[in-house]
């Protein structure tokens, strides 16, 4: 399994806590503290491979949140724990004598109202870190054939209907042609890079759905190397329809009546760098406030990059942020209706959770057109 947001709030089914002290897991009193103050816990979550036990003992320490920064019942873990070692970032690549499934009309249509969006469990989002089995079940890693003949997992994306992926446009043509390799395929249904089937405790998801790209489609309008990444948006073309199943599904693409108040939640979701620098192994959610495009607009402009009307703002604070193993992946929020709906695509930032810094996203309300034309002409 293999690759790619930057970490920060640690699970569902977590209690409140208000008082400073805590029990942790093995029955101590402790302190209630930020994650990033505990040195045991994090130290653990940056360990690689990180456990199944190590993954439940985290959400059981969990004692509430700082606004979007988790706090944990502080303490050590378990002390029988296997040695680290490194996450492969890398594997044969596999996918030969491509299959194509033949074109269908629902294939032009981004899913349908009625089945897109659905998440089975939808409360826990809310302060979460560590996703469920079947959490976001629309996310998306892409695979790339390096000129060693191996397949790595460099960007991330979110399943649209069963034949299209959404993603960055940075991430299908330009630079990453050259230092990485050709887009080769999808994964759905991917949980833990670790492991060819995920569980968590006891549960058990379906084996992931591989499938290749057999083709790619940046917005013309974008230019490798612009410093504000305009246009940055792309669909992915499956060579086979994806079989929608408990672990795979389809989300909403935002309506044209979006509108995002400043403060207001949105989520990211991906397998991307943690604050430690090191890729994580489980698929990881954040929840973040929209940032003030006045104030993200002068932001940028001291760097050299002049944003558009095209760009939505989010985050800004220690820790919370999209991170690179992310581009290409959604920027989501929920509805009244409890459907999930993707309102940007993660472009760039200036360094990784970086205090004051909001990231930068594409918008997908200002590329509706493009999207439903793009799938309408490249299915043929």
């Amino acid at each position: 399994m293999k690759c790619h947001i930057v970490v920060f709030g640690l699970s569902f089914l977590w209690n409140h806590v208000f008082s400073e002290t805590c029990t942790t897991p093995l029955g101590e009193r402790s302190d209630c503290i930020s994650l990033y103050k505990c040195n045991d816990l994090l130290a653990a979550f940056e360990e690689r491979p990180l456990k199944n036990e190590v993954i439940s003992f985290l959400r059981q320490s969990q004692c509430g949140f700082e606004g979007y920064v988790p706090r944990v019942c502080c303490g050590p873990l378990p002390t029988e724990r296997s040695t680290s070692r490194p996450i492969p970032l890398t594997t044969r690549a596999t996918l030969t004598n491509m299959k194509v499934d033949p074109v269908s009309p629902e294939d032009s249509l981004p899913a349908p109202q009625d089945i897109c969006g659905i998440d089975t469990n939808g409360d826990r989002i809310y302060g979460g870190q560590f996703t469920d089995l079947d959490e976001f079940p629309w996310m998306a890693l892409l695979g790339y054939k390096t000129k060693e003949n191996k397949m790595t997992y460099q960007c991330g994306g979110v399943l649209i209907n069963k034949r299209y992926v959404l993603t960055a446009a940075h991430c299908v043509v330009g630079e990453i042609e050259q230092a990485v390799g050709k887009l080769s395929s999808a994964r759905l249904g991917e949980y833990d890079i670790q492991t060819d089937i995920d569980c968590i405790d006891r549960d058990c998801a379906d084996p992931y759905q591989e499938i290749p790209v057999i083709s790619a489609h940046a917005h013309p309008g974008f230019v490798d190397g612009k410093k504000n990444r305009e246009d940055d948006i792309a669909l992915a073309r499956l060579a086979q329809r994806v079989k929608y199943t408990y672990y795979v599904q389809p989300i909403c693409l935002v309506d044209n009546s979006l509108r995002l108040d400043v403060g207001s939640d949105v989520f990211v979701a991906g397998w991307g760098k943690t604050l430690a620098g090191t890729r994580s192994p489980v698929k990881l959610k954040l929840g973040m406030p929209i940032f003030n495009k006045a104030e993200c607009l002068n932001k940028y402009k001291k760097l050299g990059a002049i944003l558009t009307d095209k760009q939505i703002c989010a985050g800004g604070a220690f820790a919370e942020d999209a991170c690179r193993g992310d581009s290409g992946g959604p920027l989501m929020r929920k509805r009244p209706n409890g459907a999930w709906e993707t309102v940007a695509v993660v472009s760039f930032g200036y360094g990784c959770g970086r205090e004051g810094w909001p990231g930068v996203y594409s918008s997908v309300a200002s590329y509706l057109d493009w999207i439903k034309e793009t799938m309408r002409s490249t299915n043929v």
